[in-house]
């Protein structure tokens, strides 16, 4: 065969190679490739494959040889479209949620900068760390599949859903919606939302929260949109009964505050900043003082006395609570100790400070360490530890009452709480939330609320507390349907621990209202 034959034959195109091949210096080969539609084929799939090649060597003349390569042309097809699809399948995984289906962040940002787009939601699945925790894992990847399944088919063609992580949703939606159709889109997902889920495990009951942004044709960056969006999901979950909420320029101007105050309370407990007032809580019946609830308050050096509403929910979210908490029993502690027995103090403790294993730790060491009798001593919890681990508080509070330590409910009536929650909950006494004192002459139906609840209470045993008393007709009222203890305005403001001092004395007026 004629080296010209071999250059301009069918059977392929050639190319010459010497001696930057090395080891095979000094002889040249000529490679013959099998059709390809891309020259360059040969030689990527020569690295990848060598084995599926038929390779002849050909002498052409004295040291010189011709290598012909041939290749199973189907084999060499099939792995071109393996190749192709592979790519194909990797980019589409690029941009997919690998639980659910659902676009991912990088789709969102495609979509968001490609298309027309009239408002950001972003959706927040209640609980859903609860039952995460309680139920496992897979029980908490199956809620996750079900509501991004309902989200989707609620929202329809008014908007495409993405998974940016954990359970965090965002829906873009269109321009075909004005303000108030994307008000009812949230009042329908809610509403899909709520309904229960029939997992393996169980039957879970939750909802979402949802922060809505409108979208100027001006907003480019995703990340703007997001922001204020997340902001504004915040706020929803701030609110209670509030399930939407959408963004306006006064949730900016808070979270700048809310930063501020984050910074600063990691110095107000080096600088003492912090310090307690008491409210007394007097028997009904006699008029006598039983104890106080221990309230804490923030002398700001700029802002002046900042309210617990503003800097606890922020103290909980950076887990600043957990030293915050420790200092108020220490202290409370403390306070009582000096005061005739039996006077007792109560001390609101968050649902987050039972994650700690050193609570209940904590808390039998301040009252060795202050000589405070465990029964004079009232841990008061709100109906949002509810929504936590139940089992892990009601261990701790066991553990509190047979170290002798009293338990309450604060603001029953506001939250979560359910009969069944009563009785499995170890309680001494049901503080009513003052919001039913104060409709409770006006109101019959307030008013039957309360007897209620205090038949209710002794059916379970439990004392029962009313609080924000304040005028006569009130506390009338609740004397006569036979309510153990009060507390509010009309007995008396809180008051510093010098002032506790007078009130100690047994001359002292304690149902003068004060001024």
């Amino acid at each position: 065969m004629m080296l010209s034959t071999l250059l301009s034959g069918s059977i392929g195109r050639y190319v010459f190679a010497g001696s930057a091949f090395g080891a095979l210096a000094p002889m040249t080969y000529i490679l013959s490739a099998a059709r390809s539609p891309e020259p360059a084929s040969i030689f990527t799939d020569l690295l990848l494959d060598p084995f599926g090649l038929t390779m002849l060597a050909l002498p052409l003349a004295a040291g010189l040889f011709a290598l012909r390569i041939e290749r199973h042309h189907a084999r060499l097809q099939r792995q071109i479209r393996e190749l192709e699809e592979g790519r194909r399948a990797l980019q589409m995984a690029a941009r997919r949620d690998g639980l659910t289906g659902l676009g991912n962040r990088i789709a969102l940002e495609d979509d968001f900068s490609g298309s027309a787009r009239r408002a950001l939601l972003v959706l927040d699945l209640d609980r859903f760390k609860f039952v995460n925790d309680t139920m496992g894992q897979a029980a908490g990847d199956e809620l996750l599949k079900t509501l991004a399944a309902r989200v989707a088919t609620t929202a329809g063609v008014r908007g495409k859903l993405y998974r940016l992580g954990g359970d965090e949703f965002v829906l873009l939606v269109g321009t075909s919606l004005d303000h108030a159709g994307v008000a009812a889109l949230c009042r329908d997902l809610e509403a899909a939302a709520a309904a229960p889920y029939e997992l393996a495990r169980g039957r879970v009951v939750s909802g979402v929260s949802i922060g809505v942004t409108l979208v100027a044709p001006e907003d480019r960056a995703l990340s703007d949109v997001l922001l204020r969006a997340r902001l504004a999901l915040y706020r929803a979950k701030e609110v209670f009964g509030a399930s939407h909420c959408f963004y306006d320029e006064s949730l900016a101007e808070a979270a700048l505050v809310q930063s501020e105050i984050e910074r600063d309370l990691a110095r107000a407990l080096r600088d003492d900043e912090f310090y307690l007032e008491y409210q007394p809580i007097i028997g009904v019946e006699s008029g006598r003082l039983r104890s106080f609830e221990a309230l804490l308050r923030w002398r700001h050096p700029v802002r002046g006395t900042i309210s617990p509403e503003v800097f606890i929910p922020i103290a909980e979210r950076t887990g600043m609570i957990h030293s915050i908490g420790e200092w108020v029993v220490e202290h409370a502690c403390r306070e009582a100790a000096r005061w005739p027995s039996p006077t007792g103090v109560g001390v609101n403790v968050s649902g987050d400070q039972f994650k700690d294993r050193g609570f209940v730790d904590h808390v039998k060491s301040c009252l060795m360490r202050t000589g405070l009798a465990p029964g004079r001593l009232t841990i008061e919890v709100t109906e949002a530890v509810f929504s936590i681990d139940i089992n892990l508080v009601c261990r701790s509070l066991e553990e509190l009452r047979a170290f002798g330590v009293r338990v309450a409910l604060d603001d029953f009536g506001t939250g979560f709480s359910s009969i069944n929650n009563l009785r499995l909950f170890p309680l001494d006494q049901l503080k009513i939330d003052r919001s039913f004192a104060r409709e409770m002459l006006e109101s019959n139906r307030d008013a039957r609320l309360i007897d209620l609840i205090h038949r209710l209470s002794e059916t379970f045993q439990i004392g029962t507390t009313i609080e924000g008393i304040e005028t006569e007709g009130q506390l009338d009222f609740v004397r006569k349907l036979g309510i153990s203890e009060a507390q509010g305005f009309l007995i008396s403001r809180p008051v510093s621990p010098a002032k506790v001092s007078e009130m100690l004395l047994p001359d002292h007026q304690l149902l003068a209202v004060a001024s």
